[in-house]
C-alpha cells in the first residue's frame, strides 16, 4: 500500500513533468544540440590544443560522429533528433512537421549550441589562453576559432564560399 511520502513523492514529480509536447520538444532540441556541440567541439579542442599530440583528424572524425549519435540517441524519440535549422527545415518544407514549431526547434538549436560552445570555451579556457599566449586568434598558426566554426580557404571565391558551406564536402585548407 503507497504510504503519504510516496504519494508527495509522485505528486511533486508529476507537478515538475512538462506536459506540453512542444515545450517537451524544444527542450529535446536545446539538448541535443548542447550535446552535440559539446562533445564534437571537445574532440576539436583536445586536438588543437595538444597541437594534435593527444588527438588529430581520427579522433575529432570519431568524436564529432559519437556526438551526433548521442544528440540523436537523446533526442530522436521526443523531437525526432534534428539538432539541425536546415533539417528542421525541410521536415517542415516537406510536411513532416508543423511550420508554427519552426521556430521553437530553431531558437532551441540556436541556444543549444550557444551554451554548448561556451560550455567548450570555459572547459577549456585554460588551454586556449595558454595555446596562443592569451591571444585568442582567428588565423595564423596559433587560431582557434575553428574549434567553434568552420571558414572557408581563404583563395575561395564567394560563389565557391557558397557552396563550401552549403554542401556536404567541405573544401578547407
Amino acid at each position: 500500500m503507497p504510504s503519504e511520502k510516496d504519494g508527495a513523492k509522485k505528486s511533486l514529480m508529476q507537478r515538475l513533468a512538462l506536459k506540453s509536447r512542444i515545450a517537451k520538444e524544444t527542450l529535446s532540441e536545446f539538448l541535443g544540440t548542447f550535446i552535440m556541440i559539446v562533445l564534437g567541439c571537445s574532440s576539436i579542442a583536445q586536438a588543437v590544443l595538444s597541437r594534435e599530440r593527444f588527438g588529430g583528424i581520427i579522433t575529432i572524425n570519431i568524436g564529432f560522429a559519437s556526438a551526433v549519435v548521442m544528440a540523436l540517441y537523446v533526442t530522436f524519440g521526443i523531437s525526432g533528433g534534428h539538432i539541425n535549422p536546415a533539417v528542421s527545415f525541410a521536415m517542415c518544407a516537406f510536411g513532416r512537421m508543423e511550420w508554427f514549431k519552426f521556430p521553437f526547434y530553431v531558437g532551441a538549436q540556436f541556444l543549444g549550441a550557444f551554451v554548448g560552445a561556451a560550455t567548450v570555451f570555459g572547459i577549456y579556457y585554460d588551454g586556449l589562453m595558454a595555446f596562443a599566449g592569451g591571444k585568442l586568434l582567428v588565423v595564423g598558426e596559433n587560431a582557434t576559432a575553428f574549434i567553434f566554426a568552420t571558414y572557408p580557404a581563404p583563395f575561395i571565391s564567394t560563389p565557391g564560399a557558397f557552396v563550401d558551406q552549403v554542401s556536404e564536402e567541405p573544401m578547407r585548407i
